[in-house]
């Protein structure tokens, strides 16, 4: 029971929000009656009774005191750290549900906020998808006390683990032999990022940027001696660019740390719809990263041009192109997608994957007389709208929308939308 005064209040709730909360009325007490709250932990359809941590004009955060009507899709969460940890939100939900209220959640996104409806509708992509053991790199961090592990959902304090259910095999199986040593390299460094890459595990060690001597204390540590010898993958980074070893001992690797896509079997299925969506033989990749894209379209026979900020991506990029045999069909451009937009006329078909902060200033540079079908990629819904709204203005429509489940246990979605000229 909850006693007087507690400021407690109970919610009736309607759906999933952003953020990873749910969202639904205030039922009691009646001078509240009707004011949304966003109740993270909890299940749509439950009532439940929440505590007020931020009551604003429109509406209500709150946290779970109790389920009072629980849900048929509500299970056990599998990770004792899960509540705490800032990783996952949604573990206490049935994997199928969670993907119907990410969809829901998409759909209703467009309709509010960009004021949009796919011509062709809106479905999930990959139901069948592993809801664990799939994420391929995790960024650990690590304290002055040698406290290893992840965030907590609010602050900067660390939730100790070693060991995290979505994470692949091969990145809990390195950590289950050398969380000792890496413990060891405290208080020198204070992220430690762990990349899969088909089985093969990347490290790298990030100093901390107050401490000048951090690189030349850390080489002289057994624990990082050891970890050296375990692990022939390892580099040292300081302020995200790697400093140890040499460059040269680096090259034709993976630049960890960079963005690359999380879920292997996820991207591969994205890829796949992505080609199918593809009618011309030039295509532009802006945002292209390391060529995620771009080199399987080229593979298929397409002429693409690839441009991509960050130069590390754009070498490893360049590397992988030649691997794979397709230079030829693939040229890539290291600078800014807005500069390259603002220079150049993309081809007639262009792929747009840019970070969360969305492609507002490209998407209003793109002319629907010239590009006449845009594939949208984007892991934030909420720009995503806002973008596919500006294209819209533009002379274009949006045709289709699939939910990817790239991000299980998470609120987060991958979603890939057809964008046609009108």
């Amino acid at each position: 029971m909850v006693a007087k005064g507690e400021n407690v209040v109970t919610v009736s709730l309607a759906g999933l929000a952003a953020g990873g909360a749910c969202v639904g009325d205030v039922r009691s007490p009646a001078e509240l009656e009707g004011k949304k709250a966003f109740v993270p932990f909890a299940v749509p359809g439950e009532l439940v009774q929440a505590r007020i941590v931020r009551n604003k004009k429109s509406y209500i955060d709150a946290e779970l005191v109790s389920v009072l009507s629980p849900s048929e899709h509500r299970v056990p969460p599998p990770c004792p750290a899960f509540g705490a940890c800032g990783g996952c939100d949604l573990q206490h939900i049935e994997l199928g549900t969670q993907r119907v209220l990410k969809s829901n959640m998409v759909e209703s996104l467009l309709r509010t906020h960009g004021g949009v409806e796919a011509t062709d509708g809106l479905s999930v992509l990959g139901a069948d998808l592993p809801g664990f053991r799939y994420r391929r790199r995790m960024s650990f961090h690590i304290n002055k006390k040698g406290e290893f592990g992840l965030y907590r959902k609010h602050g900067r304090s660390i939730v100790e683990l070693s060991h995290c259910p979505i994470a692949t095999d091969a990145i809990n199986d390195f950590l289950a032999e050398n969380i000792a040593l890496l413990r060891g390299c405290a208080p020198e460094i204070e992220t430690v990022t762990v990349e899969d890459h088909g089985g093969v595990v990347y490290v790298a060690l990030e100093v901390h940027p107050r401490n000048g001597n951090a690189l030349d204390t850390l080489l002289l540590k057994e624990s990082f001696l050891e970890l050296e010898r375990r692990a022939p993958h390892l580099r040292v980074h300081y302020r995200h660019r790697p400093i140890y070893p040499a460059a040269a001992l680096m090259q034709g690797a993976p630049p960890v740390g960079h963005f690359s896509q999380n879920n292997e079997a996820a991207n591969a299925l994205m890829l796949e719809h992505i080609a199918s969506l593809i009618q011309t033989e030039a295509v532009t990749d802006l945002f292209a990263g390391a060529g995620n894209i771009s080199i399987p379209l080229a593979a298929a026979g397409h002429r693409v041009t690839a441009v991509e900020l960050d130069p590390a991506l754009v070498s490893f990029g360049r590397e992988r192109a030649q691997q794979a045999g397709v230079s030829d069909r693939l040229v890539f451009h290291s600078m800014s997608c807005e500069k390259w937009v603002s220079a150049c006329v993309p081809d007639a078909s262009v792929v747009l994957d840019p970070p969360r902060g969305g492609a507002l200033e490209v998407c209003q540079r793109l002319n629907s007389e010239h590009t006449r079908s845009v594939v949208y990629v984007s892991c934030y819904p909420p720009t995503f709208a806002r973008d596919v709204q500006a294209l819209c203005e533009r002379g274009y429509r949006l045709s289709s929308v699939r939910v990817l489940d790239m991000f299980p246990q998470t609120y987060h979605s991958e979603l890939v939308a057809l964008i046609e000229a009108a």
